[in-house]
């Protein structure tokens, strides 16, 4: 299900206490795609010092992702996570997220807000091309008033839908029509991290291990990064436990081992004179970090691109080479006929002096004295989209940068 996300806020989550709102909107550009009449960004990098509140902000969607999702599938707890900011005098406030998202040639805007145990409110609109809102169903603690598609799904409303359960999600798993687009529609929204591309390296090795189309394509970037693989292939490799593993393990595991899906790469292997002689063969845990951590974000990038989904990607320079986080960049931004979004965010301030992006695609984090965060993006300075935007930035023009005492 083709979905394509335009807005987001959050507010009182984490290091936000103030209401937050990032934006896809911008002015019609190569840099942009038409969606529901609306013109939406294929690329954004968002830039800020460290605890400044760009992994906050992603936290956050995942947080709103994972609900709609999942909560109506959790008998037993709420999968909501209560972390709300912590200081000041309002830490038992509600958290509020809301995202406004184009599904099926149409627009949504959805919210909730909830505290430790409980949703409080929730609400689905649809927007109309001319700015008005039809409101579908509005929550208020168990109080869940129903309209339009949402009709049907009155008894779910009224004696189905616990109090840490979404209604949206709810809604979904007794099949009404609409609720089941959405959440389908979100499970194509992911939500990665950098430093823990080791966690979705399987999905990687799945996509390479069936082979075709998305194969090819991890393959054909892995070559273009020139780590002079010319092939691989997906084969199980033997892992022995070592022996004092066995001992704590008990007597029926002293002869385990384990077989697991494993990369080997092909290189090419030339004589002194330069002639090709042969091939030989590393397993990826042979490989560099740096080819690892690439392989790794390869599969997520690559079913994005093919899917048409939205990714966003924290710490997304992590050991990659910054000429292969550009490569990437370019890939969304110039061959993208499915007009994924890509959302990152980054140190790499070299990516600030990519020629061919401009200020609305640059936003940053920063936080304030009382130790809350705020994103505000390049598009608010009065910059021309020729100014070296790396220099300033370093120079202190945007704000977002780290204080550093030296005394």
């Amino acid at each position: 299900m083709k979905i394509s996300v335009l807005e987001f806020s959050v507010e009182n989550f984490r290091i936000f206490k103030e209401k937050a709102t990032f934006s896809l909107y911008a002015r019609k550009s190569e840099h942009t795609f038409l969606e529901s009449g609306q013109n939406l960004l294929k690329t954004s990098l968002i830039y800020g010092p460290n605890a400044s509140g760009k992994t906050s902000l992603f936290n956050a969607f995942h947080v709103l992702r994972n609900g709609v999702v999942n909560s109506a599938n959790n008998p037993e707890n709420s999968i909501l996570p209560y972390q709300p900011f912590m200081l000041s005098d309002q830490e038992n406030d509600l958290i509020f997220f809301e995202v406004i998202f184009a599904l099926n040639k149409k627009i949504f805007r959805y919210n909730f807000s909830f505290l430790k145990n409980s949703v409080v409110t929730e609400n689905l609109f649809e927007i109309s091309s001319a700015g008005k809102e039809k409101e579908h169903f509005k929550r208020k603690r168990q109080n869940i008033k129903v309209a339009l598609d949402f009709k049907k799904s009155k008894d779910v409303a009224d004696v189905k839908t616990r109090k840490e359960v979404l209604f949206l999600s709810a809604a979904s798993q007794w099949n009404n029509e609409l609720a089941m687009q959405i959440v389908e529609g979100f499970k194509n929204i992911n939500v990665i991290s950098g430093p823990n591309s080791d966690s979705y390296r399987g999905y990687t090795m799945k996509l390479f291990k069936e082979g075709g189309k998305k194969k090819d394509k991890i393959l054909d970037f892995l070559k273009k990064a020139d780590f002079c693989i010319e092939d691989g292939v997906v084969r199980k490799m033997e892992v022995k436990i070592p022996g004092f593993i066995k001992e704590q393990m008990g007597t029926a595991f002293k002869e385990a081992t384990s077989n697991a899906d494993t990369v080997f790469f092909s290189h090419s292997k030339f004589d002194s004179k330069g002639n090709k002689i042969g091939v030989a063969e590393f397993n990826l845990g042979e490989e560099s970090a740096g080819t690892q951590k690439f392989f790794d974000v390869l599969g997520p990038i690559v079913d994005t691109l093919e899917d048409g989904k939205v990714l966003f990607v924290d710490e997304f320079d992590n050991s990659v080479h910054p000429f292969l986080t550009k490569l990437i960049i370019d890939l969304f931004e110039n061959n993208n006929p499915k007009n994924a979004q890509l959302v990152v965010t980054t140190h790499d301030t070299s990516l600030l002096s990519h020629k061919s992006l401009n200020k609305e695609q640059f936003w940053f984090t920063e936080k304030d004295k009382f130790g809350s965060a705020k994103i505000f993006s390049l598009a608010e300075f009065d910059v021309r989209n020729d100014v070296e935007f790396s220099k300033k930035y370093l120079e202190g023009r945007f704000g977002a940068l780290p204080f550093i005492d030296e005394d």
